[in-house]
């Protein structure tokens, strides 16, 4: 459902399920952000993929949630191996585009592009009109390995001085 005007504030990127061990919590940048954002009181929305698995009910009621269907929802499983985190992805929702983004949303005034696993098409920081755009990078500097392991994107780099 879309809202009557846009959110002071929307979101774009992927809700998660992440596993810890035994304990499940709803996770992702893009989920973080409109709760802070909601705790500033800002109207905020977040435009995500998740499966009917992800708890919605422990979002706050005022957060407008814009939802591409999905068969599976993004999952992280987060581990400790030799003093260090080893991050897995096991599952991932759908990718989101120019497409999914309600018309009456092109007006927010804030919006946070923020991926996990690659999932927002960049195109979309020129789908807003007048807005404030930022982007969170971390989801578009990973990569997932066959296995599911999360790894730093590889590619040539170059210095500049």
């Amino acid at each position: 459902m879309s809202s009557v005007s846009a959110p002071d504030f929307v979101a774009i990127g992927h809700v998660t399920l992440d596993h810890f061990g035994a304990a499940v919590r709803p996770g992702g940048a893009a989920l973080y952000a409109a709760v802070a954002a909601d705790r500033l009181g800002l109207s905020a929305g977040i435009l995500t993929s998740h499966a009917d698995d992800f708890p919605l009910e422990l979002l706050p009621p005022r957060i407008e949630l814009v939802t591409v269907p999905a068969a599976a929802t993004t999952v992280f499983e987060h581990e400790q191996r030799a003093g260090e985190r080893a991050l897995r992805v096991r599952a991932t929702a759908e990718p989101l585009g120019v497409d999914d983004l309600p018309e009456d949303w092109r007006d927010a005034g804030l919006v946070l592009l923020a991926p996990v696993v690659n999932e927002v098409d960049a195109a979309l920081a020129a789908a807003f009109d007048g807005s404030a755009v930022a982007a969170e990078a971390q989801g578009w500097l990973r990569d997932v390995a066959r296995d599911g392991a999360v790894q730093m994107r590889r590619g040539r780099h170059r210095r500049r001085c």
